[in-house]
């Protein structure tokens, strides 16, 4: 194949260009004609584009390599030109320009090599045999008459050539073209300064919002680096940021037209072979989107393996963010959490990969820590609107603080914010938590309008599908609620809660042997977690299995010793197998036993972090109750609920340890313990009927304040007899 096809200098590049935009495989003639008037970075831009097709054509890596080397952009000439003699080693173009490159260096013995090498190939190329005499070569005579090769390729400089002198007219003609040429470069130097300034300046503005990582400051910093895109194609910073950026509006914000631009910056970045982990983490999405999660997971960890090994590739958030996205979808919840971890210390500037490991304990289960994590999201930007919402989506699983929950709701919500902020998935969640909110205050019908609206605005949420199966079984359609269910599975076969909600959703529709079998398909998909073991053994204990309740909740504690959920839900199967005795004399025994196994639990799980729950004060409190030992039940339970007014418990569970504490009172008897036992269920009352804890003290007070009225009239009473 021959080196290049010439142009000449009458070339017709508008022709030129026509033919490349119908074909750009046809680059190479323009490339030339591009470089033979002064246009190096026209020529690279053609290159580039049209290797894209056949990216190893060796008279398209010649044109590149002259191109970058008439751009004086040495290093990548010489990558490429090495290229093209490896693929045709008597190309005498790319040892004459390799030449010339080291000549520049001052490495005279790798420039005389490869220049003798070019003079062999072609001992008619002028400019060659000018390059060896600067090196004060002795050449041999040409034995042919002297002349240019019609396929040679322009030179950055023309070789000096003796001529006679020319008259003063010709100078002086000449100094006025230089003066000309100068005046060119100056201006074309002054226009190149503007643009990187133009450059550098969006680029500033985008990085102080992408990490802000809300949708609209996500759009604007795309718009900003798209502005600098279009003043250079080919510049590195903008194409990585572009890159983040698209990846984040296609997988966060179902902004699906980004994938085509994703694509597009990847394939630069692989052409460039860039060591940017942008690069790596797009290629695994990539992956990841095509089912191929595995490959995904296995390539990164090589990336990252490489990286900490050879050190010729960057690590940053991105790669360990990706490899965490693969690893939901394999089910390793606990390696996705790591590698979220490891993401957001590498970006402890911006809440998203923080919120992202905050999500994870919220798929679990794990409420307490998720808070945690969202808060210290949203320390990063309080503005955050993703981990604002999931923050209160949590507090009302918890089923406790709906005062801030219901505050970030009505934030969202507001006029303050308008629907351009929100992306389809975050305006879906926006209404879903607000659907949340009502049903957890038992408002069914406003909990069915929000939830339409979110299924309206982004139909492809597993959480939303899950809630309208919980409202279905709550309508007794069992059918509907199936459906829904399925399609949050379909949409995400690994998020535990649907499980859970399907099981107990199937449960009170009156199957409870179906319940147990859905459940059951918690492990097709996921390894079984304390969440898991937990639920199928409260299941099991409302169906009076205990055998059966009591393994799942010992399972629970083999998957993780240190869980105070796992530990106490043993301690409250025996309690409940000694409670179910009775007062049967003859039982005393065995039921003694149960309570104390119970006690031993629950004093295991007092000890574990996070172990020191409510819940567990309350039960002890109850079996201190029922064996007869008020004065360690009403300490137990008084704990209990101080720790729930503390922790903003609903209403209703603390009403349960006020029933309770007044049994005590019951039990303790005289005038003192009747009246507070009066107290006690007065304050219950209340709670339950949805009053709040300060409207119950007053009404207490009141009503303590009237009795002791009724006490001194009393008195005045007797005196007067």
């Amino acid at each position: 194949m021959a080196e290049a096809i010439g142009t000449g200098s009458g070339v017709d590049i508008d022709k030129l260009e026509a033919d490349f935009q119908a074909d750009p495989g046809n680059f190479v003639p323009l490339a030339r004609a591009y470089l033979e008037r002064g246009l190096p970075q026209q020529a690279i831009h053609a290159c580039k584009r049209g290797l894209r097709s056949n990216p190893n054509a060796p008279s398209g890596l010649l044109a590149l390599g002259m191109s970058y080397y008439l751009a004086y952009e040495d290093q990548k000439a010489e990558v490429v030109l090495k290229k093209v003699l490896r693929a045709t080693p008597d190309s005498y173009t790319a040892h004459r320009a390799l030449g010339e490159i080291f000549l520049d260096r001052g490495q005279d013995e790798k420039a005389l090599n490869e220049l003798s090498r070019a003079l062999e190939i072609e001992p008619r190329d002028r400019h060659t045999r000018a390059l060896l005499e600067s090196l004060e070569e002795q050449l041999p005579a040409l034995k042919s008459p002297d002349g240019q090769p019609e396929d040679s390729w322009p030179p950055r400089r023309e070789p000096v050539v003796e001529e006679p002198p020319k008259p003063i007219w010709r100078t002086i003609a000449q100094l006025v073209v230089v003066a000309a040429v100068v005046a060119s470069l100056i201006f074309w130097y002054q226009h190149h300064v503007d643009i990187r300034v133009e450059i550098s300046d969006y680029v500033k503005k985008a990085t102080t919002l992408i990490p802000r990582d809300n949708f609209d400051d996500l759009t604007k910093a795309e718009k900003l680096l798209e502005s600098a895109y279009a003043l250079d194609e080919d510049e590195e910073k903008v194409i990585v940021r572009l890159a983040a950026v698209s990846a984040n509006l296609w997988k966060n914000h179902a902004q699906q037209d980004r994938l085509e631009k994703l694509k597009k910056y990847s394939e630069w970045m692989e052409e460039e072979d860039l060591p940017n982990p942008e690069r790596f983490a797009s290629r695994a999405l990539f992956m990841v989107d095509n089912d191929e999660v595995e490959q995904a997971d296995k390539f990164l960890t090589e990336t990252i393996e490489r990286a900490i090994e050879k050190k010729d590739i960057f690590l940053d958030a991105t790669v360990f963010g990706a490899r965490a996205r693969a690893r939901l979808k394999m089910g390793q919840i606990k390696e996705a959490r790591e590698d979220y971890s490891r993401a957001a210390r590498f970006s402890s500037e911006s809440p998203h990969y923080q919120a992202a490991f905050a999500n994870v304990y919220m798929r679990e289960g794990n409420k307490a820590r998720a808070i945690k994590y969202f808060s210290d999201a949203l320390r990063a930007n309080p503005a955050h609107i993703f981990s604002s919402l999931r923050k209160a989506y949590v507090h009302i699983l918890q089923g406790k603080n709906f005062e801030q929950a219901e505050k970030i709701i009505t934030d969202m919500l507001s006029d303050k914010h308008t629907d351009e902020e929100f992306s389809p998935p975050m305006d879906g969640l926006r209404y879903l938590v607000k659907a949340e909110y009502e049903l957890a205050k038992e408002n069914v019908p406003e909990a069915s309008k929000w939830l339409r609206k979110s299924l309206e605005t982004y139909d492809d949420s597993a959480e939303a599908h899950n809630l309208a199966g919980r409202l279905a079984a709550m309508n007794r359609d069992g059918t509907k609620a199936r459906a829904e269910f399925a399609k949050a599975l379909q949409l995400d076969p690994r998020l535990p809660r649907v499980y859970f909600d399907r099981a107990e959703s199937v449960f009170q529709l009156g199957e409870k042997t179906e319940a147990i079998e859905k459940l059951r398909e918690f492990e097709r998909h996921l390894e079984p977690t304390v969440a898991y073991h937990v639920k199928a053994g409260q299941l099991y204990m409302r169906m009076d299995d205990l055998e059966a309740a009591i393994s799942e909740f010992k399972k629970a504690v083999d998957v993780d010793e240190l869980s105070p959920q796992a530990r106490f839900h043993v301690a409250l199967c025996h309690q409940t197998r000694g409670a179910k005795l009775g007062d049967d004399k003859d039982k005393k025994e065995e039921k003694l036993q149960h309570y104390n196994e119970a006690r031993k639990w629950y004093e295991d799980t007092l000890v574990l972090p996070g172990g020191e729950l409510p819940e567990v004060y309350h039960m002890m409190g109850r079996i201190y109750l029922d064996s007869e030992d008020p004065n360690n039940a009403l300490d137990n339970l008084a704990k209990s609920a101080m720790m729930m007014q503390k922790a903003k418990e609903p209403g209703k569970k603390v009403a349960v340890v006020y029933f309770d504490i007044a049994k005590v009172f019951d039990y303790l008897g005289g005038p003192e313990g009747e009246k507070q036992a009066e107290i006690y269920r007065w304050k219950a009352k209340g709670l339950a009927e949805g009053k709040t804890m300060e409207e119950v003290e007053k009404e207490a007070a009141e009503m303590a304040k009237k009795e002791k009225k009724k006490k001194r009239r009393r008195r005045r009473r007797r005196r007067r007899r």
